[in-house]
């Protein structure tokens, strides 16, 4: 890294995030006056950055710009960004960005697009020739980067991604140009999945057969090079099966489609991991199982979290299977991971069978009956995206609160 970049990232650390995190209090505060003035200030630290290798100038202005018209109206109005989000770019091996604006974080306690501000520097894994070989992924968008430094939203949710969709516009996004992934924040997660299934499954290995887990103890770079390898094979496995993701964006990113589309293709990755030759593919498979049954069911509100779903999802279609039960001791046990590898096979088949179907308003309606007839219960209200599971929400005992 450019040695003037990096003094850019200290500088934005030291004035952006703090400014912006002000910002951020503002937003829900009836002080206009204070709030117009410190987003000028923010104009000013934005210019700042033309040349530092963290923003371009396009970039920068287009912030600037979005910024200007959000202030306008006090931030009471929906933010509009288009313009900001055709600028972020998509970093390459090695490089930093910036982002300033609005966004949408997944899996953290605030509802709707606050201000942020985070830094990033892109770190593709030391097996990227490898996987390319044996998955190659010629419209590969995603980035795997450590994140440097964030405002609040980001610093205290477990959000470990970032989208085009996840920005605020008027305009629908139809095409995602980037995808950050902040795989380094794992380290922290996984020690709370980790903490979770001690709490529910006891010590050692819930998987039958299995003393002890293979993904427990491990360093922070390798949990960092694993991470990195399921974000691969993740958007891999999006873009194969009867409707690719990046042909199918706008109707894959909906709430019911998304999420048979996102529960799919982490099943995808499990079996690889499980069956081929992957780096780090023992690890890989109990991220993937473990996160997704244990830690995103207990996510804040999880009656509205996308995450959450999928966790209930895989919850229920497991227990149906006997593959995912209580124990005479009150313990939570799974299935093997070779039982785990088979039904993933026939969940997989399942979901990709109706997106077969040819018209659009009948997959949807195809995905929302196979959702609500196998995985998960309608919601009670408008509040919800969905009930809960079908399967009895005893299984994640005091974990989960809806």
């Amino acid at each position: 890294m450019h040695p003037r970049t990096l003094a850019s990232i200290v500088e934005f650390e030291r004035r952006i995030v703090p400014l912006v995190d002000r910002i951020r209090g503002y937003q829900v505060a009836d002080q206009p006056e204070e709030l117009r003035n410190l987003v000028e200030e923010l104009h000013a630290e934005l210019r700042r950055l033309d040349g530092s290798g963290l923003m371009t100038n396009r970039q920068i202005e287009a912030t600037v710009a979005d910024l200007t018209e959000w202030a306008r109206t006090d931030f009471t109005e929906p933010p509009r960004f288009d313009a900001t989000r055709d600028t972020v770019p998509a970093p390459r091996d090695r490089e930093a960005a910036a982002y300033v604006g609005p966004v949408t974080l997944p899996n953290s306690d605030r509802r709707g697009a606050a201000l942020e501000a985070f830094t990033v520097v892109r770190q593709d894994p030391d097996c990227t020739a490898e996987l390319q070989r044996t998955y190659p992924h010629p419209k590969a968008v995603f980035q795997s980067t450590r994140l440097l430094s964030a405002s609040q939203g980001l610093r205290e949710g477990n959000c470990v991604v970032f989208f085009p969709e996840n920005i605020p516009a008027a305009k629908r996004c139809v095409d995602q140009g980037f995808a950050w992934f902040f795989f380094n924040r794992h380290v922290r997660i996984y020690a709370d999945t980790l903490g979770i299934v001690s709490r529910l499954c006891g010590p050692g290995s819930p998987f039958t057969g299995e003393q002890r887990l293979v993904s427990e103890g491990v360093d922070p770079e390798t949990v960092y090079q694993a991470r990195c390898i399921w974000g691969y094979l993740h958007d891999y496995f999006h873009h194969t099966g009867p409707r690719p993701l990046d042909q199918h964006l706008s109707l894959k990113t909906t709430w019911r489609p998304g999420l048979l589309e996102e529960l799919k293709v982490d099943l995808k990755t499990a079996v690889a991991c499980a069956e081929e030759q992957v780096p780090y593919g023992d690890i890989v498979f109990e991220y993937v199982v473990l996160e997704r049954l244990f830690r995103y069911p207990a996510q804040p509100d999880p009656l509205r979290n996308f995450d959450s779903g999928t966790g209930f999802a895989l919850g229920t279609w497991l227990s149906e299977q006997g593959l995912f039960r209580v124990d005479g001791q009150g313990r939570r046990r799974l299935g093997s991971k070779a039982e785990i590898v088979a039904s993933a096979r026939e969940l997989i088949a399942l979901v990709e069978e109706i997106e077969t179907r040819e018209e659009d308003e009948d997959y949807r309606a195809g995905a929302e009956d196979f959702l609500f007839s196998r995985l998960l219960t309608r919601p009670d209200s408008k509040k919800q995206r969905y009930g809960g599971p079908l399967a009895p929400l005893s299984l994640w005992g005091g974990e989960v609160h809806v």
